[in-house]
C-alpha cells in the first residue's frame, strides 16, 4: 500500500519562428516530459491515448528517462494524459542514493505542461490541480512548475518538495491500487506535522519523514548519499552480518574520509575510504569494498568483500539504533500477507572463507496458523507457524513448524524502513542472522548480488 511516488513534469519545448529547417520542424513538434519527486532515470512513459488510466498495449514509449528524468515525446502524444511507470530496482531518484525500491504509477492530465506528485493525487481525488493545492494550502503555481529547480530561489518551494518526497510512500504500485481513504487521513496528518515542523523554523530539505503503522509521522535525518548516511550521527556504524560464518557484530567509525574506529581486525584506525556512487573503498590490507543496494535514512544493506567471489551480506545502522534493539511487529504484520525470508543456507559449520549459500524463500502467511513456503527453484510446501509477543521483551518471536518436526525459531532484532532483521536461535550453535522484508524486487536484488 505505501509505495513509492515520484511523477512527472511536462515542459514545452515548442520552438517559435518560421522559415526553420527540417530539423527546427522535428522540435516545434515536440514536448520535454520529466519525471520528477528529484528527477527520476530509467522510468518508462505510456501515453494513455484511450484515457482509461491504464498502460496499454501500444501505449509504452520505447525510451526511458535520461539521467535528468528528461524524455521528449511529440507534441501530438501530449494531448493524451501520460502514465509514468516507477520501477523498483531499475528506477533512481536525485533525493536518494540507489535505486527506487517500490513500484509505482505516476498520472499527468491531457495538456498539463506542469506535474508532480500533486497533479497524480488531485487525479485521483477528481480535483484540480488548483483545488488540491488549496486543500493543502500552498500555492498551485509552484505545484505546477518544477519545484525542485525553485528551491533556491523560493523557499516555499522547499515545502513542496518535503510534501512530494512524502507522499511517495502512500501511493500504490499502480494508479488503481490506491487507499485514497487513507491516503486522506495520512495527508492530513502530514500537514499537521509540516506545520509543526514550520513554527519550529525546520530546514525542510535536512529532514525526511516517514509514515508509521499508526498512521503518524516520525521525523529523521535526511540522507542524500552514502557518505553523509556512514558519517552521520557521529559516523558511528554497526555491522550485523548474513553469512552464516559471521554472528558477531562489527562496528566502524567513518569520519572525513577515515577509519577512526574498528572492531574487523584488518581494517584498522586511520585507514582511508572513498566514496564513489553507492560504493565505498577502504585502503586496508587488503583492500575492501562495500556495495551498498539500499540505503535509507536508519539503515543500509550492502556486501562487504575483499574477494568478490565470497560477498558478506551486512545490516548496517547506528550505534544508538544498535544499542536499542527493539520491534514493534504484530502478528497482524503477517496473517494474510507475503513476505520474502532471505538466509545464507551454508549453516552454522559454515566456515569464513567460504562462500555463502543465498537461499531466497516466498512465504504466504495463509491464516493466523498456516504459512505456505515457496523456496526459489523448488516447490512450495505448507507449514504452521505462530507468533508470541512479550511486553517486558523489547523482540518478538516468530515460529515455523515443519512436517518433519524441526522447528525455525526467529526472534526480531531490528525492523526499519521496510527491512526486518531477526536472530535464528540454534541449539548448541551461535544464532544466525535473517533478512525478511515484504519488498519482492528488493529481497530478488539481494539475493541475486549475493552469489
Amino acid at each position: 500500500m505505501r509505495k513509492s511516488l515520484l511523477s512527472v513534469v511536462v515542459t514545452a519545448a515548442i520552438l517559435t519562428g518560421c522559415g526553420g529547417s527540417d530539423s527546427d520542424k522535428d522540435q516545434k513538434q515536440s514536448v520535454q516530459v520529466t519525471v520528477i519527486d528529484g528527477y527520476l532515470s530509467d522510468a518508462q512513459v505510456c501515453v494513455d491515448r484511450n484515457r482509461n488510466g491504464h498502460c496499454d498495449t501500444g501505449e509504452l514509449l520505447t525510451e526511458k528517462t535520461n539521467g535528468n528524468g528528461q524524455i521528449t515525446i511529440s507534441a501530438s502524444d501530449s494531448q493524451s494524459p501520460l502514465i509514468a511507470r516507477v520501477i523498483a530496482g531499475e528506477s533512481s531518484d536525485s533525493d536518494h542514493p540507489g535505486f527506487v525500491w517500490q513500484d509505482a504509477e505516476l498520472y499527468a492530465p491531457a495538456g498539463q505542461t506542469i506535474l508532480s506528485p500533486f497533479s497524480t493525487l488531485a487525479y485521483l481525488n477528481g480535483q484540480s490541480l488548483a483545488d488540491y493545492a488549496a486543500s493543502l494550502n500552498l500555492d498551485a503555481n509552484l505545484l505546477s512548475q518544477d519545484y525542485v529547480a525553485l528551491k533556491s530561489s523560493n523557499p516555499d518551494a522547499k515545502k513542496v518538495h518535503l510534501y512530494a518526497r512524502t507522499m511517495n510512500a502512500m501511493l500504490g504500485a499502480t494508479l488503481s491500487e490506491n487507499d485514497l481513504e487513507g491516503q486522506k487521513i495520512w495527508i492530513q496528518n502530514l500537514k499537521n506535522k509540516i506545520q509543526e515542523l514550520e513554527n519550529n523554523q525546520v530546514d525542510f530539505d535536512t529532514v525526511t519523514l516517514t509514515l508509521g503503522k499508526n498512521g503518524q509521522f516520525s521525523r529523521s535525518e535526511r540522507v542524500k548519499g552514502i557518505q553523509p548516511f556512514l558519517e552521520g550521527n557521529t559516523g558511528v556504524k554497526f555491522l550485523q552480518w548474513l553469512n552464516a560464518s559471521i554472528d558477531i557484530p562489527h562496528q566502524l567509525t567513518f569520519t572525513d574520509g577515515k577509519i577512526t574506529n574498528s572492531s574487523i581486525g584488518y581494517i584498522q584506525a586511520g585507514t582511508d575510504y572513498q566514496v564513489s556512487g553507492t560504493s565505498v573503498t577502504m585502503a586496508s590490507q587488503p583492500e575492501t569494498k562495500i556495495d551498498f543496494v539500499y540505503v535509507s535514512p536508519d539503515i543500509a544493506l550492502g556486501y562487504v568483500y575483499h574477494d568478490p567471489s565470497n560477498k558478506f551480506l551486512t545490516f548496517w545502522q547506528s550505534e544508538e539504533d544498535y544499542q536499542k534493539g527493539s520491534t514493534d511487529l504484530a502478528q497482524e504484520d503477517f496473517t494474510g500477507q507475503i513476505w520474502y525470508l532471505l538466509r545464507d543456507a551454508a549453516g552454522p559449520e559454515a566456515k569464513e572463507e567460504e562462500p555463502p549459500v543465498p537461499e531466497l524463500n516466498e512465504l504466504v502467511f495463509l491464516s493466523a496458523t498456516r504459512v505456505s513456503i515457496n523456496p526459489m527453484g523448488a516447490d512450495a510446501y505448507e507449514a504452521e507457524w505462530g507468533f508470541t509477543s512479550d511486553p517486558n521483551e523489547s523482540f518478538q518471536t516468530l515460529t515455523i513448524q515443519f512436517s518433519n518436526n524441526n522447528t525455525m525459531i526467529l526472534d526480531t532484532d531490528a525492523s526499519k524502513a521496510g527491512v526486518t532483521l531477526l536472530k535464528q536461535n540454534i541449539v548448541n550453535d551461535n544464532p544466525q542472522s535473517i533478512l525478511m522484508t515484504q519488498n519482492k524486487a528488493l529481497a530478488k536484488a539481494l539475493h541475486k548480488h549475493w552469489q
